[in-house]
């Protein structure tokens, strides 16, 4: 599976976020090697602390019956929101573009288990720096 494509456009979503002020944050679901939805972070630019890339991804794939099929693809680890919007919608899996890392976000994750691979991509790790 090449993780680094889809990471590119989740990249490419965080960097809409960063051009209009927000959050260098991108998420992307995919199903069968489709992209379902893609997002990026928009809490600074629409004043909504729920508008993070993995939850508003989420909510643009809309109410389906095949979650446990999809792959949401992150920037970034996620966090507790993100994290349990995962687990309430039954997304299958995730990857994220960042090293390998222990967070109480992803060991909810893990205890549920949801697979989580981590695919360590170069704008990814300069996105969180940003």
């Amino acid at each position: 599976m090449d993780y680094q494509f889809y990471l590119d456009i989740a990249c490419e979503e965080a960097q809409k976020s960063l051009f209009s002020g927000g959050v260098g944050a991108g998420a992307v679901l995919v199903k069968d090697d489709k992209v379902v939805a893609q997002s990026h972070d928009q809490t600074r630019q629409i004043n909504d602390p729920i508008a993070v890339a993995e939850v508003d991804c989420i909510r643009k794939a809309g109410r389906r019956n095949d979650q446990a099929e999809l792959t949401l693809y992150s920037t970034r680890y996620p966090d507790m929101l993100s994290a349990g919007t995962i687990l309430q919608f039954s997304i299958g899996s995730v990857v994220i573009g960042l090293q390998q890392s222990d967070t109480p976000e992803l060991a909810l994750l893990k205890d549920k288990n949801v697979p989580v691979t981590f695919s360590p991509h170069v704008l990814c790790q300069e996105l969180v720096r940003a």
